[in-house]
């Protein structure tokens, strides 16, 4: 598993859970089951929890769309390095044992850069507002 996808769950995770104790603290002072300063006390450290949290969430946000950025030019390059491969194979300079070879080693690289963009692509789409 990727760094950024680890520590991006786990913000993730811990956002929604304050904001569900967020949640239980409002139901909790609406049925007089806690006192206003309590409420108060406690609301005032889950915000502040909840605040860090998405600052976080959003720092990461950025990383991740630089990372897209530089899997986008990889994918390009890539793709480049494939086209010359073939024009290099059609063209009968390398042998269909070096084609085969480096065209398998690059399509493993291309298929797991674009792997990883479509994880970070789907990750981002779950925050965007």
């Amino acid at each position: 598993m990727s760094s950024w996808k680890r520590s991006f769950e786990a913000t993730c995770r811990e956002l929604e859970m304050a904001r569900r104790k967020k949640q239980a603290l409002d139901e909790l002072l609406a049925k007089n089951r806690m006192s206003q300063p309590t409420y108060q006390h406690l609301l005032s450290s889950l915000e502040e929890n909840i605040r860090h949290l998405e600052a976080h969430q959003r720092s990461l946000a950025q990383k991740m769309t630089k990372r897209v950025e530089e899997l986008q030019r990889q994918i390009e390059i890539f793709r480049l390095l494939m086209a010359n491969l073939e024009m290099r194979h059609v063209s009968r300079e390398v042998m269909p044992e070096t084609y085969e070879k480096n065209k398998r080693t690059l399509t493993l690289g291309l298929e797991a850069t674009e792997n990883e963009l479509n994880q970070i692509r789907n990750a981002l789409a779950r925050v965007a507002p």
